[in-house]
């Protein structure tokens, strides 16, 4: 017998709407649903055909009545809409009817169900709200055998879009019919087809029984799960006491055990006899069991619990599929749609985001995905309605930001996220599909690959809670994150970082994964070494990562300095902070700091927990006062009720869509960007962007400037110079310069001292690093320190405490900032810092740091390097003039805010100029100068210079 089967019959025209599938091999008959497009080609009236398209109704049009119909009290002669349904069983059904009433006096009709009387039905309508599609269920029962649905209008204006019969008597299909139908299919008939299919199971085979390193912990917890006895069967779960402290009963090992052995059953019972297949029986009897005794305290939707649940259905239903009756078949489809619609996202899927949020981990991605691939022969509507909202909406956020290579979320959420897209790529591709990803994919793990630091740790981005539970001996990992995209897209540079990772960072539960999905075969890159040094990470992200080398593993005495420079781009919320601007310095030890922790306890009662949303989080924590960029106060300012820090604006509530994130939420723009000479191991790095959108109206203008300054020294190894242009539209808006430390800052005039020389909290290393900055700009400027025990994460002259969760922790939340501001009020203000690092234990001195000025260019010399920027913030054209300090050695000058074009230098009183090409990208100009002395600047427009270059006669062009 066949799933249900439906026809739509109206006045002698059948139109036909499968969802259900064809019988197929082990197809079960278990009743599930059929839906019927309420539209055909021609109704008759007075039905009319609306069409809206497929992103408002199901089909993309939908059946409606004119407005001005006089109300049938009573079912009359008018046209009726018939829809025949091919019941395989006798049972209670539920028709849903997707309506829509325009109004209070248009909010009814009249079914029948079979040969029953028609009876009226009432369809919602709130007063003061815009009419919205609802769906409507009617129950009763059918018997087996082909049975009719009637319609008829009751009501002029009435809409009616599709009807959903379905067995499922738990199942509320809202946010259905909105999505197209996915045109990616499993493959019928066939199991097993979640994570693998037949011809995967000797690779997977070959993982479980390998003797290579990576597998030996995960093939020792796997056969720790299948070895053990079937505990739910013996020895229930505990009772669920509803009121009780315990919100479930759920217990993670037991479910890790039915999965470990369904597994067992896929690699060495399933081709033998079902009767001798031991591991799997107890798999399914397991899971039978487990979802008949697992409950959840009412308004309990953690989502992680109930998604391991239906993952583990998922596996058994696939890889045990003969095992099962269609009885114990339908219950788990039953069970899963009681238990999904009780999750965040619900089911259907439609109550959070596709761009951020719980909306974008393993709810959707992993664990409905995995249910509905499992369940598609018996019940295609669970695919249709998971599948059809994953390409709909969940593709085209994840490629917009790909593009960044970095991931929005940060250094510990952004891996969660982003191992969550990573599941749905191997979904659809051990099924059989094309990729469902832009491959760029496989660049979001660069991010973190670049912002690893040489004690381990990670730069600090978004909430981070790697420290609170992580030991200072410890290397910061999550493993999984760089297994499956080094495995997906077989790139040995993240299959070494997979390797480096500490094993024990992979609980147990997951040690399916690397069987499943692994790759033992697959070589590694001996180190990221043959990386280029600085990378950039382009819109949405506006980032450039730079270091003076690489250091694998963890090597806290290391040499190589780390810098994030972090300008934004779109503002995606949820774990991101308002941080625009932002950079951190790392040199043997957090010297230019991420505030605040996200992860603590409040230092009152340590037994409450602080964190998202708390108001440490909220009130500093996440907001611009805890990061290295720009406060402009004005007192006026709102922040929802939070603190006023005088820092940037609230985009909103975190974007559901892409086209949400479109609007309002861009923050940043990176105006130019270039590494060089080099790529490999630059000079310098250079980025610069306006950051205006970050803020309220109270900022007309602001524009920053990074150069990062490899120094190639062992001594003084490197330097960051930091520029800004700061219009605000009152004068009397205090503008602020941050710098946040782990230390007490050292103020000498213009110049601040932070060191690093704690021991570990094992006491089995030292930091070493300082950092000197000095501040060229604003000229007098006001330098102050706020910080100190009692006033950590002071706003306003409120603290917000917190405390780290463990002692052993290592949490950088910082205790101290700088604060920078000019010395009177104006309306523009221009901020020149120049930081330098080198060891905290050195007796040498700090580099001298000469300021140049002149009427368009400013910066500093450092070295033998000189950094110029425009003064206005524009690119500069034609000529330019600056004066070089008196040097007899040569030194690297770079200019930047050049407008596009050939450019020419010459040192006044010497012969010949150089000439060089300045991009509109990059904007700037890079040459020796030979020794001090004036020097003049010349653009020629390229193009025109190519031009006269193409007649007869003219010179080459350079």
């Amino acid at each position: 017998m066949s799933p249900l089967r439906c026809r739509n019959k109206l006045h002698g025209f059948i139109h036909v709407a499968l969802l259900a599938a064809c019988p197929v091999l082990h197809a079960a008959p278990f009743p599930v649903e059929a839906m019927f497009e309420a539209e055909s080609a021609a109704p008759a009236g007075p039905w009319v055909q609306e069409y809206l398209g497929s992103n408002v109704v199901s089909g993309g049009g939908y059946l409606s009545t004119p407005a001005n119909l006089v109300r049938a009290d009573t079912p009359g002669a008018a046209a009726e809409l018939s829809y025949t349904v091919a019941v395989p069983r006798d049972g209670n059904y539920t028709v849903w009817l997707r309506v829509l009433a325009p109004a209070a006096n248009a909010a009814s009709l009249y079914l029948a169900l079979d040969n029953g009387a028609y009876a009226s039905v009432a369809v919602p309508f709130i007063y003061g709200q815009a009419a919205q599609w609802t769906w409507v269920p009617v129950t009763g029962w059918l018997a087996a055998g082909e049975r009719e649905l009637k319609l008829k209008y009751r009501e002029g204006g009435l809409g009616i879009d599709c009807l959903l019969v379905t067995a499922l008597a738990d199942f509320v299909p809202q946010g259905y019919g909105v999505y197209p139908l996915p045109t990616v299919l499993p493959p019928p008939g066939e199991h097993p087809r979640l994570f693998a299919r037949l011809g995967d199971l000797a690779a997977i085979r070959g993982r479980f029984e390998s003797t290579a390193q990576e597998m030996v912990s995960h093939r020792a917890a796997l056969n720790a799960f299948i070895q053990a006895p079937a505990v739910v069967a013996l020895q229930p779960l505990p009772v669920f006491v509803p009121g009780a402290p315990a919100m479930t009963n759920h217990q993670i090992d037991v479910v890790s055990r039915i999965k470990a052995k369904a597994l067992h059953f896929l690699l060495y019972e399933r081709s033998g006899q079902p009767a001798q297949a031991q591991r799997g029986k107890e798999a399914v009897q397991m899971l039978l069991d487990y979802l008949a005794a697992v409950r959840f305290s009412p308004g309990y939707n953690y989502p992680n619990d109930k998604g391991e649940i239906i993952l583990a259905s998922a596996m058994v239903y696939d890889w045990c599929f003969n095992l099962m009756s269609v009885q114990q078949r339908a219950y788990v489809v039953t069970r899963f749609t009681q238990m999904a619609a009780t999750m965040e996202i619900g089911f259907p899927p439609s109550r959070q985001g596709a761009v951020v949020g719980h909306g974008s981990d393993n709810q959707l991605l992993r664990d409905q995905l995995s249910a509905a691939i499992a369940f598609y022969d018996e019940a295609p509507l669970v695919y249709n309605i998971v599948a059809g909202r994953f390409f709909a909406d969940y593709i085209a956020p994840r490629n917009y930001a790909y593009a960044s290579q970095a991931h929005h979320q940060g250094a510990s959420y952004g891996k969660v996220r982003f191992l969550s897209d990573m599941y749905a790529a191997w979904i659809f591709r051990r099924m059989g599909a094309a990729p469902v990803f832009d491959p760029v994919q496989q660049m979001t793990p660069y991010h973190w690959l670049y912002a690893r630091r040489p004690d381990g740790q990670w730069m600090r981005d978004g909430d981070v809670y790697h420290s609170a539970y992580s030991n200072s001996t410890e290397y910061w990992g999550e493993p999984l994150a760089y297994m499956l995209p080094a495995t997906y897209y077989n790139n040995s540079t993240l299959k070494h970082e997979y390797l480096r990772q500490p094993i024990n960072f992979i609980h147990a539960k997951d040690s399916i994964w690397p069987v499943l999905l692994g790759n033992t075969a697959m070589g590694s890159t001996p180190s990221p070494a043959t990386l280029p040094l600085t990378k950039y990470f382009p819109d949405p992200a506006g980032l450039m990562i730079a270091r003076t080398g690489w250091t694998d593993g963890m090597h806290v005495e290391s040499g190589n300095v780390l810098a994030t420079m972090k300008l934004g781009g779109d503002w995606f919320g949820n774990h991101e902070h308002y941080d625009a601007g932002h950079f951190q310095i790392y040199y043997k030890g957090g010297l230019a700091i991420d505030s605040g922790i996200y992860s603590g306890k409040d230092v009152a009662d340590p037994s409450i927990s602080l964190e998202y949303g708390s108001a440490h989080d909220m009130n500093y924590h996440k907001r611009s006062i805890a990061h290295n960029t720009m406060l402009v106060y004005d007192p006026d300012e709102n922040f929802d009720g939070y603190a006023n820090d005088g820092g940037q604006r609230f985009p909103g509530e975190e974007p559901q869509t892409l086209a949400e994130l479109a609007n309002g939420y861009k923050v940043a723009t990176v105006l130019r960007h270039q590494v060089g000479p080099q790529a490999q191991a630059p000079d310098y790095s250079y980025i610069k962007g306006d950051l205006t959108a970050a803020y309220s109206s109270k900022v007309r203008q602001f524009q920053r400037s990074f150069v990062f300054l490899n120094l190639k020294s062992t001594d003084h190894p490197a330097a960051l110079v930091v520029f800004d242009k700061v219009s605000a539209s009152d004068a009397g808006f205090k503008k602020t310069w941050l710098l946040h430390s782990q230390s007490e800052p050292e103020i000498s005039g213009d110049t601040v001292v932070i060191e690093r020389t704690e021991w570990d909290y094992n006491h089995t290393y030292q930091y070493n690093g300082k950092l000197i900055n000095r501040t060229l700009l604003p000229a007098n400027a006001v330098l102050v320190k706020v910080g100190g025990s009692g006033n950590e994460f002071s706003v306003g002259g409120t603290n917000y405490p917190i405390q780290p969760e463990a002692d052993y922790s290592t949490e950088e939340a910082g205790a101290w900032r700088l604060e920078v501001s000019p010395p009177v009020g104006n309306e523009t203000d221009l901020f020149l810092n120049v930081m330098q690092v080198m060891d905290a234990g050195s007796a040498l001195p700090a580099l001298p740091t000469t300021a140049i000025d002149s009427p368009l260019l400013t910066g500093v010399k450092i070295k033998d390097r000189v950094v110029l920027f425009s003064r206005s913030g524009l690119p500069l054209d034609g000529a330019v003039t600056v004066e070089l300090p008196a040097q007899t050695a040569s030194m690297q000058v770079l200019v930047t805010d050049l407008k596009e074009g050939v450019w020419t230098v010459r040192k006044r009183g010497t012969g010949s100029p150089i000439e060089d090409e300045v991009t509109a990208e990059a904007g700037t100009l890079y040459f020796v100068a030979l020794g001090g002395g004036l020097y003049d600047l010349q653009r020629t427009d390229a193009s025109a210079r190519r031009a006269a270059a193409a007649l007869p006669g003219s010179p080459a062009v350079p």
